[in-house]
């Protein structure tokens, strides 16, 4: 499986507190553990928001209260997307409606 970051990302991941980048870096280190041993990490509260042909499927972790890192998986690939909160992530959805 190959893991890759959407410019986006990076520019989302600039945005939030340090707190939160942290706990965004401890959420891949799970999401990458999942992909590879598909043990469900506890507490990550993985949520499969929806799923298009180009983009694959896009999925939501929780890294705090008010902060999402939202992902893709599309064959062999999971390409992490944005860090945000409920605002952030329901503008980034619209996008694909």
């Amino acid at each position: 499986m190959r893991f890759e970051y959407a410019v986006r990302y990076e520019k989302s991941l600039r945005r939030v507190p340090l707190h939160d980048r942290r706990r965004a870096a401890e959420a891949i280190e799970q999401i990458v553990a999942y992909c590879e041993t598909r043990r469900a990490p506890e507490g990550l509260g993985l949520k499969k928001l929806f799923a298009r042909e180009k983009l694959g499927i896009v999925f939501e972790a929780r890294i705090s209260l008010a902060r999402r890192l939202l992902f893709t998986v599309q064959q062999d690939v999971v390409t992490f997307l944005m860090v945000g909160d409920h605002d952030d992530v329901r503008r980034f959805i619209r996008t694909f409606q």
